[in-house]
């Protein structure tokens, strides 16, 4: 276990921290999820991941942010072996952003690709399960979306310089976080400076245990102005800089499978993200015209400083879209046309140089709805033309289209029946940047040299109700209920064979269509100050043939899945809040233990020092030793999950 002195720890929560304030309210939704201030909404639209639920848990990574939502399960003990699913697709078979800069495929084969983002800066996340046209291309599964906040968002009114200290202490990992924040405007330009850390040792498991190897060291640079609604334009520019540093082992039992084995060397691996955006708005006072133009270049770099291991993934692009609508008779519409771009480069450096494989998919688009009364019909089209490089001798290209539908009917008042179907296509593989490299001019394509490969592609469909209203029981309260039934199916997966290691001697499209299906169940209800929800999440990952699946950078099975939320604010000093997490046992091809989770938060203002913030929470309150159900074994072992933590931390705001 790696040791860090108090001191260092100390200096790190004075010097890093963004406000977590900032983490409006969220919901999820069957089409997204958004961290802002709602009312509670139901399935088929937002549903609530509050800002509550975030602070009361004291999210320290991208883990953390989803723990409350059943549809988001996150693999792997180590921060470099964890892996993110949408209802049991995993991160690779998704569209994943951040301000718009796509995320790229994974580096090397022990990177889990969570992606490395301060939960604190955090203003919106948008996670799609059906494929918007005008969601990019990529989103097999369906899309994450990131958006980071402004100096604005973190002002009071009328204030025009302000910062935020904020640091925190967990036990499980005797881990320390901490950061600060500095922004202000002048008229409508706004400029924010964030600086933020987290140094933790190996966690403590449920029961006593340790989980070797995982402890990290992360540090996060922030930089973003923004020019808002300045005659009727918006201009946003922002620079990003991560850094991911521990010694982990870099293969077989204990990089993303199974417990290390006490006596294996580890290595020092160091990743790293350099995202740049550009985000342009103009939305003047028309029907016709709100346009949307960003560009980006993000930079991800896994370096293994023992093995001299190099592997950068270099993603740049932009999309622009406007949206307008209009009237005909009795029907209302309302579009969004655009095109978007992206090129990425996967670069391994060797000893005889760099090796490079590109792929470009230009992409045109339109996304559109018609209402008529209780009945809003949704439909849209994307064409994409694509080119990607397998090694030395292979270029494959081609076109495609992908058709989108969905009908919303308000069936009486507060009632409603939707149904949505999505294609979509992807033309990278859940290959690796530094396998693909390994291709060469002896590798086949579906078994034959110089052979063609189709694009991975999707069908989505999802349909359900839901139940809204307000006043039933007292005069200010919410009550929302739904119900949805949902099938993904991933065609064509491309891989390689042999199945594992780097070397290649053929890469293929996959016969076997990959499959989530399942339903989806919420009830909410919120009467100031108190708010509850229950939600359920029963999905089967399995092929074609019914069987189970548990493969990287492909899907995950999970067991039933039932959460309740709860939180109250007992007075504006005081607020309380306990979580339960149920998560069923998987007894068919892939075989995982069940385990109940409980969590406890209490926030605290001093009425005293009104900018000063108190949180406190005990997360895995009983201990219990348990261990993510997407997690890879190695023989018979799999990495736990965190034991009782213990967590105490501050915002002070200036």
């Amino acid at each position: 276990m790696r040791k860090k002195g108090v001191l260092g720890l100390s200096l790190v929560a004075s010097l890093c921290l963004l406000p977590e304030g900032m983490l409006a309210d969220a919901f999820i939704t069957l089409e997204s999820v958004t961290l802002m201030e709602e009312s509670l909404s139901g399935i088929g639209e937002a549903k609530v991941i509050s800002k509550e639920s975030l602070e009361k848990t004291q999210a320290k990574e991208m883990k953390e942010v989803f723990k409350n939502e059943p549809s988001v399960s996150v693999g792997g003990g180590a921060r470099n072996a964890q892996r993110v699913y949408l209802r049991g697709i995993e991160g690779n078979n998704l569209n994943i952003t951040i301000d718009g800069a796509k995320q790229g495929g994974s580096l090397f084969q022990h990177m889990g690709d969570v992606g490395s983002i301060d939960p604190s800066l955090l203003k919106s996340v948008e996670v799609s399960t059906i494929a918007g046209a005008d969601k990019g291309n990529g989103a097999l599964g369906g899309s994450i979306a990131f958006e980071t906040v402004d100096a604005q968002d973190l002002l009071q009114e009328g204030q025009e310089l302000g910062a935020t200290l904020r640091g925190g202490y967990y036990t499980a990992s005797d881990g320390v976080r901490g950061g600060t924040s500095v922004y202000g405007k002048s008229g409508h330009v706004g400029i924010l400076l964030d600086l933020s850390g987290v140094n933790q040792d190996d966690y403590r498991t449920g029961e006593g245990g340790d989980a070797d190897n995982t402890a990290v060291k992360d540090r996060n640079y922030f930089l973003k102005a923004s020019l808002l609604d300045y005659y009727d334009h918006s201009l946003k520019l922002g620079a990003t800089h991560t850094t991911n540093d521990g010694h982990y082992i870099a293969g077989s039992s204990g990089s993303d499978m199974g417990v290390p084995d006490p006596n294996a060397a580890t290595s020092h691996i160091i990743t790293t993200r350099d995202t740049y955006t550009l985000d342009y708005r103009y939305n003047p006072n028309s029907d016709w015209i709100d346009l949307k133009t960003n560009l980006y270049y993000n930079d991800r770099n896994y370096d293994n400083k023992t093995s001299n291991t190099d592997v950068t993934s270099q993603n740049y692009g932009g999309n622009i879209k406007n949206s307008f609508g209009f009237a005909t008779g009795d029907l209302n519409h309302f579009y969004s046309v655009g095109m978007d771009y992206d090129i990425e480069d996967g670069v391994t450096k060797t000893t005889s140089g760099d090796i490079t494989n590109t792929s470009k998919t230009l992409g045109a688009f339109v996304q559109g709805g018609s209402n008529y009364k209780i009945a809003t019909l949704r439909y849209g089209v994307r064409l994409d033309e694509y080119s990607i490089e397998y090694g030395p001798s292979n270029e494959v290209t081609g076109h495609e289209f992908s058709p989108n539908v969905g009908l919303d009917v308000e069936l009486f008042e507060g009632l409603t029946a939707f149904t949505n179907y999505s294609e979509a296509i992807k033309i990278g593989s859940v290959i690796p940047v530094q396998w693909l490299s390994n291709a060469n001019a002896a590798t086949t394509f579906n078994s034959t040299l110089n052979g063609d490969l189709e694009p991975e592609s999707s069908k989505q469909m999802e349909g359900g109700l839901r139940y809204k209203t307000k006043n039933l029981l007292a005069d200010t309260d919410s009550i929302v209920l739904g119900m949805s039934l949902f099938k993904t199916t991933i065609s064509d997966l491309i891989s390689k064979n042999p199945a594992g290691g780097p070397t290649i001697t053929n890469i293929y499209n996959s016969d076997v269509d990959v499959i989530s299906k399942g339903y989806e169940l919420k009830a909410s209800y919120a009467l100031a100050p108190f708010k509850t929800s229950l939600s359920f999440l029963h999905a089967n990952v399995e092929d074609e043939n019914g069987v189970a699946i548990l493969s990287r950078r492909i899907a995950g099975s999970v067991g039933d899945t039932f959460i309740w939320d709860n939180s109250w604010r007992i007075n504006p000093q005081f607020a309380l809040g306990y979580t339960l997490t149920s998560v069923g046992k998987l007894d068919d091809e892939i075989k995982r233990d069940s385990y109940v989770v409980h969590d406890l938060s209490l926030e605290y203002k001093p009425a005293s020092l009104k900018n000063l913030t108190l949180y406190f929470a005990i997360n895995n309150l009983f201990d219990k030793e348990y261990y993510a159900q997407t997690s890879f074994e190695s023989g018979d072992t799999l990495v736990e999950e965190a034991g009782r933590d213990f967590r105490a931390s501050f915002k002070y705001v200036f």
